[in-house]
């Protein structure tokens, strides 16, 4: 994991952010203490994507960088897609099933960008929501990312399963999680 590097923002908000794609990485060493827990994954981004995305530039814009993470990721995929056949499998099937299903759910490519970006030192959190309009006694749901900005202190929200990677504008949040696993949890208890 390379630990010092975190992303800086040149304008805080997320409309602008994701519009104008003016944001980039650069290296440094601004998370604060609350922030760091967000840097962990319990899962490590197998060698098949790893490889392919290791040397990314962190002096490209974010909106470039996610981009190239998504190129890599339909490459692997090929012909497959993937859209889980359950809730439980978009959330809690291990990253390596993933790439080998080319998984595209929300839950999916939530938890496999959360994992690369974290293993660049990007602080990330993981939102579960569901999309208005949806029932929420019903298992269809959504997921998205929040991504932490040190130099506002605040978090903007990005959509891995989105072209322009912008939150869905119909997207509810429920809670945020920093790992699926601790979604297992309320799964199990059906309280999500």
């Amino acid at each position: 994991m390379i630990s010092t590097s975190l992303i800086v923002l040149e304008k805080t908000s997320s409309q602008e952010i994701v519009e104008k794609n003016n944001f980039e990485i650069k290296t440094s060493d601004l998370c604060s203490e609350d922030q760091k827990e967000w840097l962990s994954s319990d899962e490590d981004v197998p060698d098949i994507l790893w490889e392919k995305v290791k040397d990314l530039s962190l002096g490209l814009p974010l909106g470039d960088f996610l981009k190239k993470i998504d190129k890599e990721l339909i490459l692997i995929y090929g012909d497959k897609r993937d859209k889980a056949k359950s809730f439980g499998d978009s959330r809690f099937t291990s990253i390596s099933e993933m790439l080998e299903r080319g998984m595209v759910s929300c839950g999916a490519m939530t938890k496999i960008f959360s994992a690369v970006l974290r293993k660049f030192g990007i602080a990330v959190r993981l939102v579960h929501g569901i999309l208005s309009g949806q029932d929420p006694k019903l298992t269809h749901r959504h997921s998205w990312l929040d991504i932490y900005d040190p130099i506002s202190n605040s978090w903007f929200e990005i959509d891995p399963t989105v072209r322009d990677f912008k939150k869905r504008s119909d997207a509810i949040r429920r809670k945020v999680y920093h790992n699926w696993l601790e979604l297992k949890l309320d799964y199990d208890k059906g309280e999500y």
